[in-house]
């Protein structure tokens, strides 16, 4: 997995100065100029550590992916896998609130959704390494698992209905991040919990013991 720490001092300046720049001015605030200044390093290491701006976006991504996965990881198995599985979601969304531009861009659809692909397919990566966001989505196929073990759902394999959870918890981060849900009081307790509960129950579990699950969680 991609780390700030893990990464050559240059390369890691680059990214981090990247990310503080897509926190405070948006996808436009990145540019080789900008990002090299807030590095206090020249276009030159830029080119010299990462063939290009694509190439430097492509590792901002893996770094975004590296860090939803930490916040996930934060969450240690217990003895309700739904619940669990209910607090990961949470996590997700608090890192998108904390990082909407880092959050649309790992997620969203924005010009830079080519080099993103290759990520995503594990093009840039050696053969024997994951890429992090094939790591964060074996966190919770992994997390998955142990539910379906638990006998509370049905599903052929983790991996199966963690792709259905990750469509549902990030369609609706998305949704609310858009301010879809602006017209909501409280969008978690009116949008987000009756949707996991309805998901469960489709997947075997018992409604009230769902339902129960969801509660366990600080929003």
């Amino acid at each position: 997995m991609t780390t700030i720490d893990a990464l050559p001092a240059r390369r890691g300046a680059l990214v981090e100065a990247a990310i503080r720049l897509l926190s405070e001015g948006g996808p436009t605030a990145i540019k080789a100029r900008t990002v090299t200044a807030e590095a206090d390093l020249t276009t030159m290491a830029l080119y010299s550590a990462f063939g290009g701006m694509p190439g430097l976006m492509t590792a901002v991504v893996e770094e975004g992916f590296a860090r939803l996965d930490a916040r996930m990881r934060t969450i240690a198995p217990s003895d309700d896998s739904i619940a669990d599985l209910f607090s990961m979601a949470i996590e997700c969304r608090r890192f998108a609130i904390d990082n909407p531009h880092l959050y649309d861009l790992i997620f969203g659809t924005e010009s830079r959704d080519a080099a993103r692909g290759k990520l995503l397919a594990g093009a840039d990566a050696p053969s024997t390494e994951e890429t992090s966001y094939q790591q964060s989505f074996a966190t919770v196929a992994n997390a998955c698992d142990r539910a379906i073990k638990s006998g509370r759902v049905r599903s052929s394999s983790g991996r199966h209905l963690a792709a259905q959870l990750w469509s549902l918890v990030h369609g609706y981060i998305s949704l609310e991040l858009s301010g879809h849900f602006a017209g909501f009081g409280d969008p978690v307790e009116e949008v987000l919990i009756p949707l996991a509960v309805s998901f469960m129950t489709g997947q075997g579990d018992d409604r009230d013991k769902a339902l129960s699950s969801t509660t366990k969680t600080k929003v």
